[in-house]
C-alpha cells in the first residue's frame, strides 16, 4: 500500500510542479541562469521529499514550492523592470575575447579556463581566435560569439586542445627558424619574428609559450 502511495504522491507532485513551471513562462525553461538553478534546487528538495516521505505531507512540499514560484515572479518582475537589479541578481555578460585576444580578467572574473573557453568556441565552429571580433559569457553560462566578415578574418590562436598544439610550440630563449607570424598560446597576442631571432615572452601577458599561426 505505501508502494501505491508514493505512486501517487509522485503524480500530484509532479503534476503541481508542471503547472507551476507553466507560470513560470518559457523564459523560466529555455534559460539556465543563477535563478534558474535556485528553482530547480529548490523545487527538486521540496518536490521529491513529499514523493517518498510518508511522514512528510504533501500540502507542505505544495506550499514550499508555491512560494518558491511566487517569489521567482515576483523577482522577474522587478528584475524587468530595474537594470541594477538584473544585474545584483543575474550578473551581466563579460567580453572575454576582443578582436582576436582574449581578456583574462573577465575570464579570472568567471571562473573559466582557456579550455573551457575553447570548447565552448569549437562547438560553435571556430577554428581561430582571429574569426571573432567579440565573444561573450554570457549569464547562462553560454559563450556568444560575433564573427569578422570572411574578408576580414586574420590569423589567430587555433582552438585546438593543448595537446595537440605542444609540439609546435616555441618557448623564449628559443631561436626562430624561420621569419613568420607568431602567436602567444595564452592571450592570443601576434607579432612578426624573423628568422633567427631569439623568443621574448608576450609583451601583452607575459607568457613565455609562442605558436607560429602564418608567414610573412
Amino acid at each position: 500500500m505505501f508502494l501505491l502511495e508514493i505512486v501517487l504522491r509522485t503524480l500530484i507532485m509532479y503534476s503541481y510542479t508542471v503547472f507551476l513551471l507553466r507560470l513560470l513562462g518559457k523564459r523560466g525553461m529555455g534559460q539556465l541562469s543563477m535563478l534558474e538553478l535556485a528553482i530547480i534546487i529548490s523545487f527538486g528538495s521540496a518536490v521529491g521529499d513529499p514523493m517518498v516521505g510518508a511522514d512528510i505531507p504533501i500540502l507542505h512540499g505544495a506550499i514550499a514550492i508555491t512560494i518558491v514560484t511566487i517569489f521567482q515572479i515576483t523577482l522577474e518582475y522587478f528584475i524587468n523592470k530595474n537594470r541594477k537589479v538584473e544585474a545584483v541578481m543575474e550578473g551581466s555578460p563579460n567580453i572575454v575575447v576582443s578582436e582576436g585576444l582574449i581578456d583574462w580578467d573577465s575570464m579570472k572574473k568567471d571562473n573559466i579556463s582557456k579550455e573551457d573557453l575553447f570548447r565552448a568556441l569549437r562547438g560553435k565552429d571556430i577554428q581561430h581566435l582571429g574569426q571573432i571580433k567579440l565573444a561573450f559569457f554570457e549569464t547562462s553560462g553560454a559563450v556568444s560569439v560575433f564573427t569578422y566578415a570572411s574578408d576580414q578574418v586574420k590569423p589567430g590562436l587555433p582552438v585546438l586542445p593543448d595537446e595537440m598544439l605542444e609540439k609546435e610550440y616555441i618557448k623564449e630563449g628559443d631561436q626562430v627558424n624561420e621569419n613568420g607570424l607568431y602567436c602567444c598560446v595564452n592571450c592570443g597576442s601576434l607579432q612578426m619574428i624573423n628568422e633567427k631571432s631569439i623568443v621574448e615572452k608576450c609583451v601583452r601577458c607575459g607568457s613565455s609559450y609562442h605558436v607560429r599561426v602564418g608567414s610573412r
